[in-house]
């Protein structure tokens, strides 16, 4: 089931018709989600909403996954926790002493409370999703992935490295980290941005480069983790001017960053890539 040749690669999605957000890892964390949603008015008969991964284990909801999953106007990327699930049956069955595991380990309690056919739904559903998404807009090409595109590679090498079944580059796809905890600021060349998560970020979203890292840890701080005391759940338009990043001056709510375009930023995106 988890072989790379079964894993559906890539999407491609044009231009939509209202606007498309992108958040950072969920973690069973629906109920901020709702909220965020709510406070930037999504409007689900034209808005579109892009998740970087993660949407189950640690946090409180994660079975609420699945009604967002049954929605045209959600699409999401592979994350290694969607990937953990299905490799909890890579022999056919469950793995009942991978389960134990990850129970213990990564907050997959929830998966053993779970329904025989509502598990049997998600598994499918994750089993659909890509490794890597690319949206076009007004702005140019963005791009998502759960955690980094390999170091020295560029967009279009790294899709073809995907789409061939290179085994690097789906385990950099879903689990790397080395671009944000060397401090990479480098970039990804041929994309105009990448939105990225994996790595919780508990200051707020962090750019390196064209690469935007916005998972910032918000079931930690909702388990009330050590060091987590910052953490939010980002909610970002994807044609939001680079500046808010840098200057880290999102709409925050209570857990919840929302970056938003305060006036139309039509221009190309910058050029933040070192060649």
């Amino acid at each position: 089931m988890t072989r790379n040749s079964s894993i559906r690669l890539i999407q491609r999605l044009g231009e939509g018709k209202g606007r498309d957000f992108v958040v950072g890892d969920i973690h069973g964390m629906f109920n901020l989600l709702r909220r965020a949603l709510r406070a930037v008015n999504f409007n689900p008969a034209v808005d579109r909403l892009f998740s970087v991964g993660d949407l189950v284990d640690r946090g409180f909801y994660s079975v609420e996954a699945l009604e967002f999953l049954r929605q045209p106007w959600f699409h999401v990327v592979r994350g290694n926790h969607e990937q953990m699930v299905l490799d909890l049956y890579e022999t056919g069955t469950l793995n009942e002493r991978a389960l134990a595991f990850h129970e213990a380990r990564n907050g997959m309690g929830w998966w053993r409370k779970t329904p025989p056919a509502i598990r049997a739904e998600l598994l499918n559903a994750f089993f659909a999703l890509p490794l890597v998404i690319e949206l076009e807009t007004a702005r140019g090409t963005v791009g998502f992935i759960h955690a980094e595109v390999p170091q020295g590679l560029d967009w279009p090498v790294f899709i073809d490295r995907i789409e061939a079944g290179d085994w690097k580059a789906h385990q950099s796809a879903l689990w790397g980290r080395t671009r944000i905890q060397s401090g990479d600021d480098s970039g990804v060349t041929g994309i105009g941005r990448v939105f990225a998560g994996h790595t919780p970020q508990f200051n707020g979203a962090t750019r390196l480069g064209n690469c935007f890292y916005v998972d910032t840890g918000a079931v930690f701080g909702a388990l009330g983790v050590e060091g987590a005391e910052g953490a939010a759940l980002t909610l970002a338009d994807t044609l939001c001017q680079t500046v808010m990043f840098d200057s880290h001056t999102p709409q925050k709510l209570p857990e919840i960053d929302l970056f938003q375009v305060l006036e139309p930023a039509l221009r190309p995106f910058g050029q933040y890539t070192k060649h």
